[in-house]
């Protein structure tokens, strides 16, 4: 199935978009915070996009769909995007500005803190700390956007 089906066939629910961008390789992340990942976005009514760096995951929950690349802007300009999950770079929190879509960001270095700091004063995101992830932790947040 291509993507734009597969994200035609979300529905209502919609979806949710999940990346850490081009730096940080997903696969590398502490099996425990991926556990708490799968388990949360398992939870979900939405399907999950999740940019991941290898063709598969163990575990992988039906409703998340794997994707070594993603055309992003095109992802974020979709009306049944419901949430963007990211690291909170500049081009990501731009871009998600631009089309203007909910952050839920897990900043991990550099200016991503900064970036996520000032979604969160400007009202349109939410920052969860990697330091902080659980699956209520991360549960919670979710659900603060979306009852």
């Amino acid at each position: 199935m291509d993507l734009q089906q597969w994200i035609s066939e979300a529905g209502t629910p919609g979806f949710i978009l999940f990346s850490l961008g081009t730096v940080v390789k997903s696969s590398t992340m502490p099996e425990k915070y991926k556990k708490v990942l799968v388990d949360v976005f398992e939870s979900l009514e939405q399907r999950v996009l999740w940019k991941w760096d290898d063709v598969t995951m163990d575990g992988l929950p039906s409703n998340v769909r794997l994707s070594k690349w993603l055309p992003q802007q095109d992802i974020l300009a979709h009306p049944e995007l419901r949430l963007f999950i990211t690291h909170g770079g500049l081009f990501s929190t731009q871009e998600a500005s631009y089309h203007g879509v909910s952050i839920l960001g897990i900043p991990i270095s550099i200016d991503q803190h900064h970036n996520m700091r000032m979604v969160q004063q400007e009202g349109w995101g939410r920052v969860l700390h990697w330091r902080d992830l659980s699956y209520d932790s991360l549960r919670n947040s979710y659900s603060a956007d979306h009852g």
